[in-house]
């Protein structure tokens, strides 16, 4: 692939948006493992106190899209290096686009009950 068609494709921004995407994830992980693990109390009251404030539900929803979209996409990429068939890749594209959903879904329901 020529540098022009990356860049025309669009390639080049996914690539440097799984890049951000990881060091934010890493970021998000650290401020999770600190905040519960060394400053927070463990249980169900205090879990859910945290959760119920606006700043949390959205570092939390952030950190499940977030990590959601950067495994997904990253399958992705590593199944079109493997699959050249263009039907698998389709179907594969659909496997993964469902269990996405299915998990987002589940997801947001755990930390947004109240919609």
């Amino acid at each position: 692939m020529q540098k022009d068609q990356a860049v025309r494709s669009g390639e080049s921004f996914w690539w440097f948006f799984q890049r951000l995407s990881g060091v934010a994830l890493a970021l998000l992980l650290l401020l999770h493992f600190v905040v519960m693990h060394f400053f927070g109390d463990l249980s169900f009251a205090h879990v859910t106190a945290r959760i119920a404030m606006p700043l949390w539900k959205v570092i939390d929803v952030s950190f499940l899209i977030l990590a959601l979209w950067h495994g997904l996409y990253g399958l992705w990429i590593i199944t079109g290096d493997y699959l050249h068939q263009a039907w698998l890749r389709m179907a594969v594209f659909f496997c993964l686009s469902l269990g996405g959903m299915a998990l987002a879904v589940t997801g947001l329901v755990t930390l947004l009950p109240q919609f």
